[in-house]
């Protein structure tokens, strides 16, 4: 009898939907593991009851409010299906807000079916994550500011280039806008570790865009979205330090998320990606 053969390496691109370190290489290697991070989030929330338990309440939460509302304002089905829909879409953003501390509970349960040593939740209060909400949707709308300004400026004085500067307008803003999406999906992805010195300062060093406005006639400026983004140094230095990992980590989670009811029923995958990369770049990290 012959000797059992040994199993098949498993191919890279699915050895990333399985929990473990990042990869040696830098470049397209981490883009692409980050890029699958999502997936490997759905991946375990799926596999894991009780992952799946408390991501499912959210989702039948929120889509029964939505449903009630539906059934309280028309009568048709075509008439509900609208409402619904519309209600789903101008609420999109409230499930981050009141299902937070869901999402914080959730994040701290993945980190041991990750392979991650266990932590506890962190909990913010419901008037810090609005005053956060609010505070990125200033930052958003100051970013997109100097675009258009930009292209005032340039239909003012050089029509000719004004449609081509469209193009460039719009992925400034694409760029912006997923900058700030995986910025919230790392925060929700913050977990505590005990053995930690309480109080633990975060990163110093200013965020990029803070930086660029530090010329003197704009101090006051660069001091105010200091100040605006304080509560996403961590975040923030993240993607400073492995910027192919968060370019793919955030195409990843932008697909989910795009759609409003997929973003309700993937975010919990997001969350649990969150986790995966928080504790796989801590791992990486060399001792303080």
């Amino acid at each position: 009898m012959t000797a059992p053969t040994s199993a098949p390496p498993v191919p890279a691109p699915l050895a990333w939907l399985a929990p473990g370190p990042l990869p040696a290489r830098r470049g397209l290697a981490l883009l692409g593991w980050g890029l699958a991070q999502p997936l490997l989030g759905l991946r375990v929330v799926v596999r894991e009851p009780a992952l799946l338990k408390a991501a499912a309440w959210p989702v039948l939460l929120f889509a029964g409010f939505c449903v009630l509302v539906a059934l309280g304002t028309e009568d048709d089905g075509a008439g509900r299906l609208d409402i619904f829909l519309t209600t789903l879409v101008t609420l999109a953003p409230a499930p981050v807000l009141l299902f937070g501390k869901t999402y914080r509970r959730l994040a701290a349960a993945a980190r041991v079916p990750l392979g991650l040593s266990p932590r506890t939740a962190e909990m913010p209060g419901l008037r810090t994550a609005i005053a956060d909400a609010v505070r990125q949707a200033i930052l958003l709308g100051i970013g997109l500011v100097p675009v258009w300004l930009a292209f005032e400026l340039v239909q003012a004085f050089w029509p000719a280039a004004a449609p081509g500067f469209v193009w460039i307008a719009w992925a400034v803003t694409g760029f912006w806008a997923l900058h700030w999406i995986v910025v919230e999906a790392l925060d929700n992805g913050h977990t505590v570790d005990p053995a930690a010195p309480v109080g633990a300062a975060a990163p110093q060093v200013d965020p990029w865009f803070v930086r660029l406005w530090q010329v003197p006639l704009l101090r006051k400026f660069s001091g105010l979205l200091r100040r605006l983004s304080r509560p996403w140094r961590r975040e923030l230095q993240l993607v400073a330090s492995h910027p192919e990992l968060v370019l793919g980590f955030g195409l990843g989670v932008a697909a989910m998320l795009a759609v409003p009811f997929v973003a309700l029923v993937f975010r919990p995958a997001a969350v649990v990606a969150a986790v995966h990369v928080l504790g796989r770049v801590d791992e990486a990290a060399p001792p303080a």
